[in-house]
């Protein structure tokens, strides 16, 4: 047999062999809570304690005054309605006649709010400043007529305004907790916070608006909040109540159809199927996401292969390379 006349000379070592396995892999544990988490953490639970506690007074209050009438229900409803923003912890049936009155909670809680635009501004939440801005400052304003206006407080507009932020924000501000805790809002909630989230609104943002409405029509009635800034300036508060039932109307619709839409996207991608497993020659997982999502990258290889190329020569340096 004839020898070859040129033996092949191997120029680069044999590069190590990365084990490639295309199984799912477990979803990874709930991040670490930083300082930032922690402290968003720590206002939503509060602020869902506050509305909680609107919620805890304000419904036994409407039940035990309805239950105390002889009127039909629907008056019944009305005069309790009106009653409720005054209402105090008795009225609710609690002995501790200490424990704070819904007005002051609500006032407190509600202004918490503010907060909220700056944790937009801030970067601390993903949430445009400007319609958390728009959407804050609304509920301030209907805060404060609410606060400065005796007529507004005695119709039982201002109790279907108070009842339905209350109903919103005890899940909305549960819900937040529960996705910086697991880290994936739309998959790792409990479903029946994430269905909440996302479906009372169809309800409570109407009724709510219809409160607001009320408070605003009626503030711009009350003598005590038009004088608000003394003799001759009526006209100047009246027109400043009178301005947001104007800018309310055309603003109302496309709010509860942008919640609409982003419903449907979170049910979308919370029972999206998962993608098929890979197939044939890819690269290995690198990192797994808290969803559960895996992350294939080239770099660990190409860091393989350029080290094997450079080890031919300088042993040494390759290490630096890996």
């Amino acid at each position: 047999a004839l020898l070859p006349l040129f033996r092949p000379i191997p120029i680069f070592p044999r590069p190590k062999i990365l084990c490639i396995s295309t199984m799912a892999t477990k979803p990874a544990a709930p991040p670490a809570l930083g300082p930032k988490d922690l402290y968003l953490v720590l206002y939503n639970a509060l602020c869902c304690l506050g509305w909680a506690y609107v919620l805890a007074l304000g419904i036994p209050s409407l039940l035990s005054s309805v239950a105390s009438s002889d009127a039909s229900l629907v008056e019944a409803l009305k005069t309790a309605g009106a009653e409720l923003y005054r209402a105090p912890p008795a009225t609710a049936g609690w002995a501790d006649e200490s424990s704070p009155s819904l007005a002051f909670v609500l006032t407190v809680v509600q202004s918490a709010a503010l907060l909220e635009i700056l944790h937009a501004a801030a970067g601390l939440v993903r949430s445009p400043v400007f319609v958390t801005t728009m959407q804050v400052g609304s509920r301030i304003v209907a805060l404060h007529m609410l606060n400065t206006s005796p007529k507004a407080q005695a119709q039982w507009g201002a109790a279907l305004m108070i009842i339905s932020w209350a109903l919103v924000e005890v899940p909305r501000y549960l819900f937040y907790v529960a996705a910086i805790v697991t880290g994936d809002a739309t998959k790792g909630t409990p479903f029946p916070l994430f269905w909440l989230r996302y479906s009372l609104f169809a309800v409570l943002y109407p009724s709510g608006i219809s409160g607001e409405l009320s408070v605003f029509i009626n503030s711009s009635k009350c003598d005590t909040f038009l004088g608000l800034l003394g003799p001759g300036k009526e006209s100047l508060m009246y027109w400043y109540a009178m301005m947001f039932p104007i800018i309310y109307a055309p603003g109302a619709l496309p709010m509860i159809m942008n919640m609409a839409g982003n419903r449907k996207r979170a049910f979308k991608k919370r029972f999206a199927k998962p993608p098929p497993p890979p197939r044939g020659l890819v690269w290995p997982v690198t990192e797994t996401k808290a969803n559960g999502e895996e992350v294939r990258s080239s770099t660990p290889i190409a860091k393989e292969i350029l080290a094997a190329a450079i080890g031919a020569v300088n042993p040494e340096l390759a290490e630096k390379v890996r």
